[in-house]
């Protein structure tokens, strides 16, 4: 882990330096920036997590999680700050996430799932944003390939859904427990591996693992209500995401290009996504920075608001997830292994544990 950080600060510092020329007049257009904005940009990307932390717990209270909004607000802040370091972050973030939550006595079965439902509706919600924007300038594609890979992401999301929603119907779930026996004996015969063998353990750790996630989530039920109150809140974080780079153009007194904003933004996003380098610093820089040019936006003052935005949203999330991250384990207990297992489990009972409130 330690040689993976060393790399990618490496790979970010020669992004920087091979554009320390543009940084720099960018950097000295910054010293004229107005304070009152900037301290409204912060508090909008306060919102933006207060938002995904709502979101967050609309999902775990369906499983019987206890966790409040801003709990999950907090330790979403302190994940974005673990996946901001590493190429590879988002499995970062939910590694803490999940960490978070099996601090809170929440089985690990309930905060994967939560996490992996949430993240769904989270990128189902920008690209929904990401299909409108393309819109908003009225070209027929203005960002070559962005409208279809965001209309066909959106088609799995939706698939998914429609097979989540398909599998939890009674009828279907019964006829699948009829089927898949038959298949079972359908298939060839292997030698059966011993009980007390290497791989017969292996196999039976597996198998009681499997069964008991099983048997959590059968119980778990994400409404429609819950869904699209989940995907509304999603949407609200991003927007208000977008209020920040808006507020660092207002920040140095400079009007950012209405027409391409959004889209300039949701293709930085898209840019963020790779694993190129951590947080996809220099390469969201460069992506929104070079949108926005081309919609009209003049090259100083829109590298200067895009810095900006992400001295806010990027560099700012770090050192505060970290405080959050470690504020989260001060005031949580490490899980009980011996406790959860002689105790009746919140997600099978429908009963929550009761948590402090925040």
């Amino acid at each position: 882990m330690v040689v993976v950080g060393l790399a990618a600060a490496a790979l970010a510092g020669r992004v920087l330096f091979d554009n320390s020329d543009e940084l720099l007049t960018a950097a000295d257009t910054l010293t004229s920036v107005r304070v009152g904005w900037v301290v409204m940009a912060v508090f909008v990307e306060v919102l933006s997590y207060a938002a995904r932390g709502a979101a967050n717990a609309v999902v775990l209270r369906r499983g019987g999680g206890g966790a409040g909004p801003v709990t999950l607000g907090a330790a979403t802040l302190a994940g974005d700050a673990a996946a901001y370091c590493l190429p590879f972050g988002f499995a970062a973030a939910g590694v803490v996430m999940v960490g978070v939550l099996r601090r809170r006595q929440v089985s690990a079965a309930l905060a994967g799932w939560m996490f992996a439902v949430s993240s769904v509706f989270y990128i189902a919600a920008i690209a929904v944003l990401t299909i409108i924007a393309v819109q908003i300038p009225g070209d027929d594609d203005p960002v070559p390939g962005l409208q279809a890979v965001s209309a066909a992401l959106l088609g799995v999301l939706v698939l998914l859904g429609a097979g989540y929603a398909v599998a939890r119907r009674p009828a279907v779930r019964r006829g699948l427990a009829r089927v898949l026996p038959g298949v079972r004996l359908a298939l060839p015969r292997r030698r059966p591996l011993r009980a007390d063998s290497p791989g017969g353990r292996l196999r039976t750790a597996l198998r009681t693992s499997w069964r008991d996630w099983a048997r959590q989530l059968r119980t778990v039920r994400l409404t429609p209500a819950a869904g699209l109150a989940t995907f509304a809140l999603m949407m609200v974080s991003w927007v208000a995401d977008v209020a920040v780079l808006v507020l660092a153009f207002l920040a140095l007194s400079s009007t950012p290009p209405w027409a391409g904003l959004l889209l300039a933004y949701c293709a930085g996003q898209v840019a963020a996504s790779l694993p190129v380098t951590p947080g996809g610093i220099g390469v969201v820089e460069g992506s929104i920075t070079l949108a926005l040019v081309a919609f009209g936006g003049a090259e100083t003052i829109t590298l200067a608001a895009v810095l900006l935005y992400r001295l806010v949203a990027y560099w700012g999330c770090i050192p505060v997830g970290g405080l959050a991250w470690l504020v989260l384990r001060a005031t949580s207990r490490a899980p009980a292994r011996l406790a959860v297992e002689t105790r009746p489990d919140p997600v099978t009972t429908g009963v929550a544990e009761a948590e402090p409130t925040s």
